[in-house]
């Protein structure tokens, strides 16, 4: 999938990643939240540069996945402030004020591939699944709501779920927004 996503014309790209940013700025989840997490792209990953200016015209607050060694945390954006490559290469965010991850409203997640359960595969590093295990451990829980971002061929019918997995609220691609059932709570 990553080779797939990598070899991907860059007109097909930018054109798959409007549509994406469009159909986030369509839920309903997205214009109702104040504060936002949106991964800076690389790797051949959708862009949601577009997405991020609108996030900040709309006067939302919107953070970025920081790394350091196996933890993740999440930093506020500050379009005046510098980023910095960090050790795979993807910007972050320079002294950026931290959140704690249960107080952002919507995440949207990069991944590798999603099925139609809302299982998610990343890179295989497990960032995602670290930082947000705090919800497979609630019974009810509406946020953060993780919504996966990708193109539509990462769409496959049944991925491996492991008990560590963090399951998707939804997932957006180019041709629209797939919602997902809770397994074991509600989401």
């Amino acid at each position: 999938m990553r080779a797939v996503r990598r070899a991907m014309p860059e007109e097909e790209r930018v054109r798959a990643s409007r549509a994406i940013c469009r159909n986030v700025q369509s839920l309903g989840a997205y214009r109702a939240a104040k504060k936002v997490a949106i991964y800076l792209a690389f790797d051949g990953e959708p862009s949601l540069d577009g997405l991020i200016d609108d996030a900040l015209a709309r006067r939302k607050q919107v953070y970025v996945p920081v790394l350091d060694g196996l933890a993740m945390r999440f930093e506020r954006l500050d379009p005046a402030a510098g980023l910095a490559r960090n050790f795979f290469g993807i910007l972050e965010p320079v002294d950026g004020e931290p959140i704690d991850p249960r107080r952002l409203d919507l995440v949207l997640t990069p991944l590798v591939a999603f099925d139609s359960r809302g299982v998610r595969i990343g890179v295989g590093r497990g960032y995602y699944d670290r930082c947000f295990a705090f919800l497979t451990r609630r019974g009810q829980w509406q946020r953060p709501r993780l919504l996966g971002v990708g193109y539509e061929f990462q769409h496959v019918p049944v991925l491996p779920h492991e008990p560590w997995d963090v399951p998707l609220w939804g997932a957006v691609t180019e041709t629209g927004v797939r919602r997902f059932e809770p397994r074991g709570g509600t989401r």
